[in-house]
């Protein structure tokens, strides 16, 4: 066996772990991304709900 039929599997098994890493990565940004996408949602559906008790409120007076 020469020296390069010997480092070509390990160079694809680098190759392949790298790759994956870099899926994991991209992963992770996608469902952070997400997650900011939903806490908006819900700090958005609270400030409005504040808004409409507070305005219920000042015309009960």
């Amino acid at each position: 066996m020469t020296v390069m039929e010997h480092d070509t599997p390990v160079d694809t098994r680098a190759s392949v772990e790298e790759q994956k890493r870099q899926e994991a990565v991209l992963r992770a940004r996608k469902l952070r991304g997400r997650n900011l996408a939903v806490l908006a949602a819900l700090l958005t559906l609270v400030a409005l709900f504040y808004a409409i008790t507070v305005v219920r409120m000042g015309g009960a007076h």
